[in-house]
This record gives structure tokens, C-alpha cells and sequence, in this order.
């Protein structure tokens, strides 16, 4: 198998008139048999995207490659990628069966082939036996599979999801998302997951791309992501995290809330301006004389596995901490952390940048 990447973006631009770019100037790879999810607020080009990688629509300036070669011009019907649409545009007039067939037949394929082909998709999605029901007779799961069998029957080099487990509900959803990440595994193909829900794209994806405005904030594993956010809209959106501004005072300490901590980052000037990013999962109560900073209550919700407590520090600086511990309103608790909590993000910093400075510091692993 080619070690080339099976897609690439060359600085690609997309403007529709003269209207300002959807897209700008973005570049990135995609690796044969993984899981990537475009994941970013709306308007951001997510979708542009998957639509430039579908060939229904071109880019106004770059490139793009498919196993090595350009497609900018090349139709849609002639690349080797299916699309699985939010609505999962099947046909309700046809049953089950004809709805996977449906590119099968057009391809004028041998009737024989075309039964061992659909039944083999419907296998793989878990829908043996129902080649008969009639598609306004399937729960949503059952037509997500649908249009995920008719994908895969194909045989396409990439699948192209777009937001297709946003119409249900909770509970659906999630045991959508367990299924879709084991079928991507088994079957071997490329995904390439679009949508705006983080825990959906923390929990399904091989790697991520946060999108903001037109260009890539990030890309990464969602540890990476979540871990390591290069700059406050990644930290904002990814989770939930307390944002507060800091002062590097050298090597593995740095300065907020008027206090000097231990942490550890370096690498960064000294009296450099940052910004401190700490999940709220990493913030423990205890007594006041046992935290690192003192926090008055201001609200506090359980959220059914933990309480959500939201206080001020002395500096007017607002904390939101995670606990299983409750907390009164009204109350001045402490909150401690470790050093590894303590992510601090340099302002302005590129995500080429900010590689760089981690592997300074072996910030990074090359095991894989």
C-alpha cells in the first residue's frame, strides 16, 4: 500500500463571488484508514470541505490530490468517494435492498454481483434480513445503516459523513457513534466525520481538524486536541476550561492570579505574556487552607455524575470546577492542582510553532 497520503489539500481557497473566502489557503493530509473529523462551529468550511473532496464543487485557487494525482475538475461521479448526507438521502420508494443497489445498478453490474455486493454491505452494518422492509419502516439508526451500506457497496477509497447523527436522539446517538467507529475499523476505509458536537469528535476520531473562520486553529489526536489546545477559541471549544492570563517567570513556572506556580512548560521568554488554560475535571476542592487559590461559590448544578460549581477568585477571575464533591453557595473553598494541569498557551502562536517548542522539549512522541 502507497505510503502517500490519500488526500491533500495544497493551499486551497474556496470563494463563492466576491463574497469573502469560505475557505483560506488550507493545507493537510489525510492517511489512508483513519478516522478524521472536521469539527467546527457553523459557517466555519467544514462542510466546504467535504464538498471540494466530493467534487461538488471546485476550489477557486490550490490544489487537491486524490493517491497522489490533481481532481480539481474531476466530476464527482468519477471519484472514488461516497457521501453519507445528514438526511441520508435514500429514496422512500424503494425498499432496502434497491436503495444499496442503486449505484450498483447504474454501474450495470451483473445481477448476481449485485445481490453478493448489497448483501455483503448489509452484513457489515448489521441489517441481514431486511432486504425487504420498506425504508419509511426503519427507525433512524436503521436508516443511518442504510445509507452507510449503500457507501460502503461501492467499494469507495474515502467515506464523507456530514453530520449524519444529528437528527437523533441522545441515546441513539451515542450508540451511533460505537458503531461507526467499529465499522470504520472493520471495513478498513477512510472516514472523514463533519460536525460541531466536541464530545462526538473527541470520542469517534483517529485525529481532528478544529476549524474556525476558513482555516485549521488545530490538528491533532483528540488527547492532543484536549490536552495540549494551541490557542483560547481551540481551549473554548474543545470541553469547557478556565482561561485566565498569565506571565512566564522562566522554565517550568509561571505566574496568574497574582501567585507563582509550578508548571511545566519552558522554552518561552521570561516575563512573556501567555495565556492558562485549566480543565475544570483538574481542579479539586478542599479546605481553604489546603488550595492553591481561594474561590467563593457562586452557583452550583449537579450534572448527575459530577457538580458543576461555578465561583470568583480574589482577581474577579471566574472558575468553573467539575466535582463529585458538593460546595454551598456563599462558601470560600480552595482548589488545588498539579503542575500538569497548568497548560500555558503563548499568544499568537502557530500550530508549526507550537510543534516545534514541544518537541524542544519532548513534548512529543514519535512512537507510533
Amino acid at each position: 500500500m502507497s505510503n502517500q497520503p490519500i488526500i491533500r489539500f495544497e493551499k486551497v481557497t474556496k470563494q463563492y463571488d466576491n463574497n469573502s473566502p469560505v475557505l483560506k489557503d488550507v493545507s493537510f493530509d489525510i492517511e489512508r484508514g483513519r478516522f478524521y473529523t472536521l469539527l467546527g462551529p457553523s459557517g466555519c468550511g467544514k462542510t466546504t470541505v467535504l464538498r471540494l473532496i466530493a467534487g461538488f464543487t471546485g476550489p477557486t485557487n490550490g490544489n487537491i490530490y486524490f493517491d497522489g494525482k490533481i481532481i480539481n475538475r474531476l466530476p464527482a461521479n468519477q471519484r472514488q468517494v461516497n457521501t453519507v448526507f445528514q438526511d441520508y438521502a435514500l429514496f422512500p420508494h424503494l425498499n432496502v435492498f434497491e436503495n444499496v443497489a442503486f449505484g450498483l445498478r447504474i454501474k450495470k453490474l451483473k445481477k448476481s454481483d449485485i445481490t453478493s455486493r448489497v448483501k455483503e454491505a448489509l452484513r457489515f452494518v448489521n441489517l441481514e434480513g431486511y432486504e425487504n422492509r420498506e425504508i419509511t419502516e426503519m427507525s433512524g439508526g436503521q436508516r443511518q445503516r442504510v445509507a452507510i451500506a449503500r457507501a460502503i457497496v461501492n467499494e469507495p477509497g474515502v467515506i464523507l459523513l456530514d453530520e449524519p447523527l444529528s437528527a437523533l436522539d441522545l441515546k441513539l446517538r451515542t450508540e451511533m457513534q460505537v458503531e461507526l467507529r467499529e465499522l470504520q475499523q472493520r471495513l478498513g476505509i477512510t472516514f472523514i466525520f463533519v460536525t460541531h458536537d466536541q464530545e462526538e469528535a473527541l470520542a469517534m476520531s483517529d485525529e481532528i481538524f478544529v476549524l474556525n473562520q476558513g482555516r485549521i486553529e488545530q490538528s491533532g489526536t483528540p488527547t492532543d486536541i484536549y490536552d495540549e489546545p494551541i490557542n483560547r477559541f481551540v481551549a473554548d471549544f474543545i470541553g469547557e476550561s478556565n482561561i485566565v492570563p498569565g506571565k512566564m517567570l522562566g522554565d517550568f513556572r509561571v505566574e496568574f492570579v497574582g501567585k507563582s506556580f509550578e508548571c511545566v512548560d519552558q522554552g518561552l521568554q521570561t516575563n512573556e505574556q501567555v495565556e492558562i488554560v485549566i480543565r475544570p475535571e483538574d481542579l479539586e476542592i478542599r479546605k481553604a487552607s489546603e488550595g492553591k487559590l481561594l474561590v467563593r461559590v457562586d452557583s452550583q448544578l449537579f450534572r448527575g455524575v459530577h457538580y458543576e460549581i461555578i465561583g470568583h477568585d480574589e482577581a474577579g477571575n471566574r472558575w468553573l470546577v467539575h466535582s463529585t464533591r458538593k460546595a454551598a453557595v456563599g462558601e470560600t473553598i480552595g482548589l488545588y492542582f498539579d503542575p500538569e494541569a497548568i497548560h500555558v498557551m503563548r499568544l499568537g502562536e502557530t500550530e508549526e510553532e507550537f510543534d516545534k517548542r514541544l518537541e524542544a522539549y519532548g513534548g512529543t512522541d514519535d512512537a507510533d
